[in-house]
């Protein structure tokens, strides 16, 4: 009985070891998956550590609670029409193309000289998708974004043959809102991907496909939408004239020692909350604007018109601008 006793006793020590030998190695597999992924993607070591999801408390805590919303915010065929498609060839490369804030928000582009936004009227609504997928080492994505143009015209065609493979900036935004999003940059810009031209018995239009690899989505556009070249301000005047319905403005050098512009004109009650923004020209005499009753500017800090400079103001009232938060680039 003994010896029976002895013998099923060393059979479970046994049957124990192999447990804990199992664990041990299924552990230093981890370890060793965890190592590797470290080193080939350095950025997503910390959200190994955190565990296996990838994100980190940090991160969640800064997201916060996310609620269900009602059948207002999910309904489709839910974007505007209208749709601006800006080249990556009709930015000022000279200028700093505008990065998005904590609160997603993305100022003007910078537009080149006699450059502006043109906008395409689609005959359905537009179509936006966003997907990602974690893979092995890590996440891709892909933004695609589709318009329907109707009829088979000349315009259409020959734009599908002579921008297929472009880059591209897309704002558009919703239904009964005046928050236009943004969707690409002058890094990551978005292509036009492919079109379609049908005409048969079903229908006759044309689609433009525009895509980019990203994980990144769309953001909020709080600039002003350039439907005209910039205006110029007249040289060494310190009274900005504004023109209804015009948006931006550059501001050209000055004669000699620069000159300051500190007061405003053309503006009436009906602008109120319009963006307006100014774009620096000027070289050893360009002109300033300072902080005074009619700019007001962030920390009081002035802004000078040199070259490749620009920033934005909202319309306070007919004699008052504000300065755009983050919109400001200011060159040496």
């Amino acid at each position: 009985m003994k010896k029976k006793f002895k013998s099923r006793n060393n059979g479970y020590k046994a049957h124990l070891n192999m447990q804990k030998k199992f664990f041990l190695s299924f552990m230093l597999l981890l370890a060793c998956v965890f190592a590797v992924g470290a080193l080939l993607d350095p950025q997503s070591a910390a959200g190994c550590m955190t565990g296996f999801g990838g994100v980190s408390f940090a991160a969640m805590m800064a997201i916060g609670n996310v609620e269900d919303v009602s059948d207002k915010y999910t309904f489709g065929s839910n974007i505007t029409y209208q749709v601006y498609l800006v080249t990556v060839s009709q930015l000022d490369k000279a200028q700093r193309f505008p990065k998005p804030n904590a609160n997603r928000e993305v100022s003007t582009l910078p537009m080149a000289d006699g450059q502006y936004m043109m906008y395409f009227e689609a005959h359905d609504f537009p179509t936006y998708i966003g997907t990602a997928e974690k893979g092995d080492i890590t996440t891709s994505g892909t933004n695609t974004f589709s318009i329907i143009m109707g009829g088979i015209r000349d315009k259409l065609l020959t734009y599908a043959e002579e921008h297929t493979g472009d880059k591209f900036i897309i704002l558009f935004k919703e239904i009964e809102s005046d928050q236009w999003e943004i969707l690409g940059s002058d890094e990551r810009p978005v292509i036009l991907k492919s079109f379609e031209a049908k005409n048969d018995k079903d229908g006759r239009y044309v689609t433009y496909t525009f895509e980019r690899v990203s994980v990144n989505q769309y953001n909020h556009y709080v600039g002003v939408i350039i439907t005209a070249p910039a205006a110029v301000h007249t040289k060494d005047s310190t009274e900005l004239k504004f023109i209804s319905g015009q948006n931006l403005y550059s501001i050209p050098e000055g004669s000699s020692g620069g000159y300051i512009i500190e007061k405003v004109s053309g503006l009436t009650a009906s602008d109120e909350g319009r963006i307006v923004t100014l774009n620096g020209t000027g070289s050893s005499n360009p002109a300033t604007i300072s902080d005074n009753t009619t700019f007001i500017l962030k920390d009081g800090v002035n802004w000078t018109a040199k070259a490749g400079s620009s920033i934005s103001f909202r319309i306070l009232d007919k004699t008052t601008l504000v300065e755009v938060p983050n919109s400001r680039v200011q060159t040496a």
